[in-house]
């Protein structure tokens, strides 16, 4: 037997594999829109779904995976996931073109690249830094501001913003932090001997091997030993801000980001898995269209728009189509900043974040109602469940600053409670 066909079959079954393995991935991963659940197996009773190791199985990084999964690999490049850490090699942070709000200009004042070894975020809400030590930089230590905003347009232009100036003692780049923005975390060691990192890790980024395990034992044999779990509390591993899910952290009248998890818990679709409304793979940010396979309306056939049918809500620059999730889903929640009273006026109340708790408590009281009394944990009812105020859901808009007229809190309270059976 000559090379060339020694050669042939051996590529045939690479290419086959291949094949083979795409195929499957769809079948698994692509839901139909509808008012339905996700299958808890992935729909293939040949993958994994107990054991996140993959039988012991090793890393073979994100490159490996796209080989196989280019349509998968494309959505992802541009999904918060892969870029919440980058690392630096001399110079700014780069980031997919898809990415509107991205980009870090400069690192903080009186530093250059070559003393930044990763940058933590940049691409959503806000962006980190990682010393040349590996430890978390912060006014207190540093003495200047060290936590770079990006623009978001309902709220104003990118800019710099204070981080923890009460921290005088250099802050590690801690193992909680890392195991989320990684893949392949380990708590040995520290990553590329930076002594302020808790941990090393395979890569940068929570790539494709972060939720579906190490892969090298599923490429000889696709389409098992590949892990798959649709559970909300898979998601909720990450997406929960403090480890108790039954407590939904706050600050400053805002609830804190990554809470996902616990805020569906609170809400009136705990029983949801992440993926009923939710392709993993795709980013609502920046690939809305792929992103969300059912809209509300799937499942809340007798709902309509009532008088917001068909509104655009316009302020300055900023054009807001309305949906249901202005309502439902408004910026409850703060990851770098909250709007000021020059966009939502004295009474309104908005972050940068949407929310998912969805219930709204039409009640006469303000955001002061929503939180503990010290202002560290959202609120909840005997049922365990919580709801937002209406000056994040009305006043966000009706405050006579952009086209909508102004309301109280009092009035908007009066009309919220029919908002569904009001018509034209």
């Amino acid at each position: 037997m000559n090379r060339e066909s020694r050669i042939r079959p051996r590529l045939v079954r690479r290419v086959l594999a291949c094949v083979t393995t795409l195929l499957v991935s769809v079948a698994m991963q692509t839901l139909t829109p509808g008012c339905a659940f996700p299958p808890l197996d992935g729909g293939n009773g040949g993958t994994n779904t107990d054991d996140p190791t993959n039988g012991g199985a090793t890393y073979l990084q994100s490159a490996a995976c796209a080989a196989c999964h280019p349509a998968y690999a494309a959505r992802h490049a541009v999904h918060g996931h892969s870029q919440i850490l980058k690392k630096l090699a001399g110079g700014p942070p780069s980031y997919p073109a898809d990415g509107a709000r991205a980009g870090v200009p400069k690192p903080p004042e009186g530093t250059s690249w070559y003393d930044v070894r990763f940058v933590i975020g940049g691409y959503r809400h806000k962006a980190l830094f990682l010393d040349d030590r590996g430890y978390v930089m912060t006014d207190g230590v540093d003495g200047v501001n060290t936590q770079w905003d990006l623009g978001f347009l309902p709220i104003g232009a990118a800019g710099w913003a204070s981080y923890l100036p009460d921290q005088i003692d250099p802050k590690p780049y801690e193992l909680d932090c890392l195991r989320c923005h990684t893949t392949g975390p380990d708590p040995t060691g520290s990553q590329d001997s930076l002594v302020g990192i808790e941990g090393t890790f395979v890569e940068p980024g929570v790539q494709c091997e972060a939720c579906h395990g190490p892969g090298s034992n599923h490429v000889p044999n696709p389409p098992s030993n590949i892990y798959v779990n649709t559970g909300a509390a898979f998601c909720g591993e990450c997406h929960s801000r403090s480890g108790d899910v039954d407590v939904i952290p706050a600050e400053d009248g805002y609830i804190r980001s990554e809470g996902q998890y616990q805020e569906l818990l609170a809400s009136p679709h705990a029983d949801f898995s992440c993926l009923t409304c939710h392709d993993a793979h795709a980013s609502v940010t920046y690939d809305r269209d792929n992103a969300i396979i059912n809209e509300c309306s799937a499942c809340h056939t007798e709902q309509n728009m009532a008088l917001h049918e068909g509104e655009v809500y316009v302020q300055g620059d900023y054009v807001e189509r309305l949906t249901c999730e202005s309502c439902h889903m408004p910026f409850a929640t703060r990851s770098a900043r909250a709007a000021g009273e020059a966009v939502v006026g004295p009474l309104g109340r908005m972050g940068d974040v949407r929310t998912h708790l969805w219930s709204i408590n039409t009640d006469e009281t303000d955001y002061t109602a929503m939180f503990s009394a010290d202002g560290t944990h959202v609120a909840k009812d005997a049922q365990g469940k919580a709801a937002v105020t209406v000056d994040f859901v009305c006043i966000r808009c009706h405050n006579d600053i952009g086209n909508a007229f102004a309301l109280t809190v009092k009035s908007a309270s009066n009309v919220a409670p029919q908002i569904h059976e009001t018509t034209p």
